[in-house]
């Protein structure tokens, strides 16, 4: 829902401005939390000695909320330096009347296939091993 309703208000745009990108990167997400998190701790630090000196809460809470102004303007819209990684996505294929479907099929059947396989050579390697041993033990017990 939220993606159709930013596409509406994006067209409402003016045509130059329908062209900027709406959007941050995920390496620029993470930058932006961290900028958000730093100017409203330092915010908060400040708005405390502000209004313990001059002992209003007003104070202290008009200073808390301007630095989430002065953070929200600095992280909220897409600046280019919350852009320098763009996800490149993979190109559209074309579709087959169910061509795709029939592969991812086949290719399952395969994982599953060298699944059995490896479990199978598994446990002829286990047996192979347990009929070595037993002539062993046998020697032993004779040996004693």
């Amino acid at each position: 829902f939220c993606y159709r309703t930013m596409d509406g208000i994006i067209m409402m745009l003016p045509a130059p401005l329908q062209k900027l990108s709406t959007h941050h990167d995920y390496p620029g997400q993470r930058k932006a939390e961290r900028i958000f998190q730093v100017i409203l701790v330092v915010s908060g630090i400040i708005g405390f000695g502000v209004g313990f000196q001059t002992q209003q809460l007003s104070h202290a809470i008009f200073t808390v909320l301007g630095g989430a102004v002065l953070s929200a303007l600095i992280v909220l819209p897409p600046w280019p330096c919350f852009r320098r990684h763009p996800i490149n996505w993979q190109p559209v294929q074309e579709k087959t009347e169910c061509g795709a479907a029939e592969e991812m099929k086949e290719e399952m059947k395969e994982k599953k296939e060298a699944k059995k396989e490896k479990k199978e050579e598994k446990r002829e390697k286990k047996e192979d091993k347990k009929e070595e041993k037993k002539p062993e033990k046998k020697k032993a017990k004779k040996a004693e």
